[in-house]
């Protein structure tokens, strides 16, 4: 209750004996607008400390949290966690609901530590690992730590809601792939090799490197700005579809490094300016005025609604149209459409989403024929983007489903 961010029950100090270091326990989601805190994490963090092992500046050094145990459910003061008699980790909010455990019960559990890499490991007797932070990410990656296949990385829901969004980073057999959760899910950045079976991402100092063994050669690599020395570096998924590099500095945390880089420009990421909002030179608008308005008119990166209710299979084939928009484009990759017809014409490709009560947009991308291009029907519009005709070397024009005018006599 004395307004403190972070209460530590396990602390790793730098080898330096002061300056970044790991903790675990308790920090506050709430602490720039609440006092005293309400909301709490159990969670992996980085903390300033200085040369005594106690946790300072606040300001420049906040704690960053870098692996959480309930980032959808903040627990409350009075919650408690334990290392049970059966060996399990298990978080209780205050009247005694279970909030979350790590499932490591009857697994001969003998200890918990954190170790100098952030790693949260849960031991047995024989000093092996049973259980790890490094194996269940949240939406930060740690030098030293690896993204295999079947975990993800998860972007927050925004700056002040740490619930899971829908942006997720994750490996498959032939990519390292973002997608936007959607049905089908929507691909906006896609870093390809080599199909291998059990292909992993390692984050290590100075790179992330795709590989099939630690003893392998690499199938792919993204180079990255090093470690300095007595610091510490992390990367993480941010709520803008980012996948940012930071690193402690004398001043603060500061970002070094944009993982994802996007083609043609940072308007291709999928939520830049909102559902339906388009993005011109990071600038957002509503792709068409008589059809959309802002949801805030202050707030233009908040995106745009149908100014009509929207359409959906429920509402008959009659009372659809498209909204046809030349010069504009879509971040979703091809291959991840919902479906995609290839060498038709643009009024084709219209009836196809007209055609189908699941689809709400049609991208449709031509060269110098406008009856002979590829079209691209999606489920879900995100944010559009200008096309950059120059650029991409291809024509694009977005066709958005809205609700057919009435007529006069109300039909």
């Amino acid at each position: 209750m004395d307004g403190s961010v972070a209460r530590a029950a396990l602390l790793r100090l730098n080898p330096a004996g002061f300056g970044p270091s790991y903790a675990f326990g308790f920090f506050c989601t709430n602490h720039k607008t609440t006092t005293p805190c309400a909301d709490f994490l159990l969670a992996v963090a980085v903390v300033y400390c200085n040369s005594g092992a106690l946790m300072t500046s606040v300001v420049a050094g906040i704690p960053q949290v870098v692996w959480s145990a309930n980032r959808a459910r903040p627990v409350g003061e009075g919650a408690t966690a334990e290392l049970t008699a059966a060996g399990d980790l298990v978080l209780k909010a205050a009247d005694g609901t279970v909030v979350w455990s790590a499932g490591s019960a009857g697994r001969s559990v003998a200890g918990i530590s954190i170790n100098s890499d952030g790693n949260l490991v849960m031991l047995d007797g024989s000093n092996r690992t049973v259980w790890q932070s490094f194996d269940h990410p949240t939406d930060t990656l740690l030098v030293g730590q690896s993204l295999r296949q079947g975990a993800r990385l998860t972007a927050n829901t925004s700056a002040a809601n740490w619930s899971p969004s829908r942006l997720y980073l994750a490996v498959a057999d032939d990519s390292l792939s973002a997608y936007v959760d959607a049905k089908p899910p929507q691909r906006y950045y896609h870093l390809g090799f080599t199909r291998t079976a059990g292909a992993y991402a390692a984050y290590a100092n100075g790179s992330l490197t795709v590989l099939a063994s630690p003893a392998g050669a690499p199938l792919t690599t993204i180079q990255l700005p090093a470690v300095a020395a007595g610091t510490v570096q992390y990367m993480r998924l941010e709520y803008d579809g980012h996948l940012r590099l930071y690193e402690w500095r004398p001043a603060g945390w500061a970002p070094v490094f944009d993982v994802l880089r996007l083609f043609p420009d940072d308007c291709a990421f999928p939520t830049v300016c909102g559902a339906y909002g388009v993005c011109t030179e990071m600038q957002c608008s509503c792709p068409d005025t008589a059809n959309f308005r802002p949801v805030d008119f202050r707030r233009p990166n908040r995106g745009c609604v149908p100014a009509a209710p929207p359409v959906s299979c429920a509402t008959p084939r009659r009372a659809q149209r498209l909204v046809s928009l030349p010069g504009l484009a879509y971040f979703n990759d091809h291959a991840t459409s919902m479906r995609t017809l290839e060498r038709v014409s643009q009024d084709a490709c219209k009836k196809a989403c007209l055609d189908d009560c699941k689809c709400v947009a049609a991208q449709f991308i031509y060269g110098n024929n406008a009856g002979d291009g590829f079209c691209y029907l999606q489920s879900e519009v995100f944010s559009l983007e200008t096309s950059l005709p120059e650029v991409v070397h291809y024509n694009s024009t977005m066709h958005l489903k809205v609700q057919a005018a009435r007529t006069s006599a109300g039909l």
